[in-house]
């Protein structure tokens, strides 16, 4: 899988701009330079959202949309992408793949990335939040099913927790919260089950990884800490959810389900928060986003595009040697402030663009 070309209208500071990558394509520039709008803009077709912003961010300042136009290569026949969004007071969003106009959720799987910025780093240590969208955002890109799910799972959330709070003030009726249990527990099972799944998997690759980058035998794993201890499925779920409402009633929100699970990443059966440096940091995230390529390839049959934002001074001279052997592998799209932080012999294979 590759991205051949990109063309941007109004997106940030870039009013028109049209781009095309080779198979490690260099980008080099000072800090706040605009180096990352061209990985962020490659992300947005991917998964139809920013890494880092709202869409209404996006749009140029003094225009009223922006359109993200990408040519793919891929083993199943060439693609073209079109993402258009306007109306700054509604964002109204339109897509079309292949010159067809589709829904926003049909980008997914069409382009699928591994990204790896500076802030990625921080997974390991920042708020639940972040890991569970780090969960989402990976198995989405692979499962347009957990998508669906996730969607309506959250929309499912908000009319309970409504409902919740609208019992609390003696305004409606507890037995009014059956069917928002039922469908709760329908979209919530599918998330933890493909949770599980995707953790099982890149648990398969993530320790060799890790041992590979540390030159160490110790064993990395994530563990999965669901808010719902159980093996029972749908049925299990719902009782659960309905043993729970009286303290939902309580609190005037949903306490328990997949919106509350989290991640911990285990260093030899120790939570690596308890001990590690953020140089280790930076070696587990690394170990990941290696794992997460074998994991698309292992699911797709190709192999993602790897998008790499200004992440060489954040690893020493050894790692990035490492990371810089990697790059042949797949497409790769790197953004530096430096080429000393390049390997010679990749930046001789490489389109180099100054920006």
């Amino acid at each position: 899988m590759k991205i051949r070309k990109l063309k941007l209208e109004n997106w940030r500071n870039h009013a028109s701009f049209e781009f095309e990558f080779n198979s490690i394509t260099i980008i080099v520039g000072p800090n706040a330079c605009g180096k990352t709008n061209f990985l962020e803009a490659i992300y947005y077709l991917a998964c139809g959202r920013s890494f880092r912003s709202k869409d209404i961010n996006l749009i140029k300042w003094g225009t009223s949309y922006l359109r993200v136009t990408g040519d793919l290569e891929k083993a199943s026949g060439n693609e073209d992408l079109l993402v258009v969004v306007e109306n700054q007071e509604r964002m109204v969003k339109t897509v079309k793949i292949k010159g067809q106009k589709k829904p926003s959720s049909q980008l997914l799987g069409h382009i699928n990335c591994v990204l790896f910025t500076p802030e990625e780093i921080e997974l390991i240590s920042t708020l639940p939040e972040a890991r569970r969208r780090y969960l989402n955002l990976i198995i989405s890109q692979t499962d347009r099913e957990y998508a669906y799910s996730l969607t309506h799972y959250k929309k499912t959330l908000e009319h309970r927790n409504s409902l919740l709070r609208r019992i609390g003030k003696g305004l409606a009726n507890e037995k009014e919260l059956e069917i928002w249990d039922g469908k709760l527990a329908e979209f919530g099972n599918y998330l933890i089950v493909k949770r599980q799944e995707y953790i099982e998997k890149i648990n398969i690759t993530l320790p060799i990884q890790y041992q590979a980058l540390s030159g160490k035998k110790d064993d990395l794993i994530i563990n999965y800490l669901p808010s719902i201890k159980s093996q029972g499925g749908w049925a299990e779920l719902i009782s659960q959810i309905t043993k729970n409402r009286t303290r939902d009633i309580y609190s005037g929100v949903t306490t328990i389900g997949p919106h509350r699970d989290d991640i911990e990443f285990l260093l030899n059966g120790k939570n690596i928060n308890e001990f590690a440096s953020r140089g280790e940091f930076r070696t587990v995230i690394l170990a990941l986003k290696l794992a997460e390529i074998d994991y698309f390839t292992k699911i797709t049959g190709e192999k993602p595009v790897l998008l790499l934002d200004d992440v060489f001074s954040e690893l020493d001279e050894s790692r990035r040697d490492l990371l810089s052997q990697i790059f042949k592998k797949q497409q790769t799209i790197v953004t530096t402030t430096d080429l000393d932080h390049v390997s010679k012999n990749i930046i001789k294979e490489s389109k180099v663009v100054k920006i």
